[in-house]
């Protein structure tokens, strides 16, 4: 007598045919899987296990070839220096390329402020506050203290966005990550775009306010991004590069967002969904070929 198969026998049907079955005589009392073939008109259309693993692979072969472009495009964009970022980031900004007083790669840390500066006196942190500072060297000065203290530093930012962004670096929670080059500040996918100047950047033992990025010509860095909002729904983003840990203000979101798709990875879940469509597409067809077990 015929049986209902089990999920695993039915996986294995895939590529070979076996039925379940119990013996009707009470004083048999056996219960166990056959292969069988296949008999009548049906068998001239059935898939032998020689092609339905042949279906099966180039399935796979066929989702590997839609999600190789996606792969490539991940692969091709340059772990370095690529010397098109700056020129693609020129392009993005309405009043041109923005033009440099500075040679590329000059390096400045910046002046003191006056003691008499509304911000010094305001300041409750050890850090000490500069301005007008020229990052031209990545890595050249890391920072020191704590991204509490480089961001009360700032006085830029609300209370509760500096204690969200606190945590979120203290536990890693990224929002994603950017590029930094001369001419921009990017989001990897390139959507996002900020400005070369960075309202307030901390490094060594400092606060620099106004801080101009002058790497040098296709010199790129990239940082983990961190967003928070305040009680009125303010975005505020921070910076931090790898490179330095040098806590950056970029301010209130990206100032250009992009139109275009968003580059992703296929992540080791996808692939997991992909092979069980194509089980299942392989069992119905199973199922179509043989009739309904």
């Amino acid at each position: 007598m015929r049986l209902h198969r089990h999920a695993l026998h039915r996986w294995v049907s895939v590529f070979l045919s076996v039925h379940r079955y119990r013996c009707t005589d009470p004083a048999c009392g056996w219960e166990g899987v056959v292969g069988r073939e296949r008999a009548g008109p049906a068998s001239a259309t059935a898939l032998t296990w020689h092609g339905r693993l042949a279906w099966l692979l180039g399935g796979v072969a066929l989702a590997m070839a839609g999600m190789t472009p996606v792969l490539l495009s991940t692969l091709e964009r340059p772990s370095a220096k690529p010397a098109a970022a700056s020129a693609s980031a020129e392009a993005v900004w309405d009043s041109g390329a923005e033009t440099f007083p500075e040679a590329p790669g000059l390096h400045y840390e910046g002046s003191e402020l006056l003691r008499a500066d509304p911000r010094v006196v305001k300041n409750s942190t050890p850090l000490t506050l500069r301005r007008s500072c020229v990052w031209g060297v990545p890595g050249r000065t890391p920072y020191r203290g704590s991204v509490e203290h480089a961001l009360k530093a700032t006085q830029l930012l609300p209370p509760e966005v500096v204690q969200r962004i606190s945590e979120m670096a203290a536990y890693g929670w990224t929002k994603e990550r950017v590029e930094i080059s001369r001419t921009a500040i990017r989001s990897i996918d390139g959507r996002r775009v900020f400005r070369p100047q960075i309202p307030a950047m901390a490094f060594g033992d400092a606060l620099c306010f106004d801080t101009r990025v002058n790497f040098p010509a296709g010199h790129v860095e990239y940082a983990a991004l961190y967003e928070a909002q305040d009680r009125a729904g303010k975005t505020y983003s921070v910076m931090v590069p790898f490179v330095c840990n040098n806590v950056s203000v970029l301010g209130v979101r990206a100032e250009r967002e992009l139109p275009g798709p968003v580059r992703q990875v296929p992540e080791p879940a996808s692939w997991l969904i992909v092979g069980t469509a194509l089980g299942v597409l392989a069992w119905l067809r199973r199922r179509t070929s043989g009739g309904r077990a």
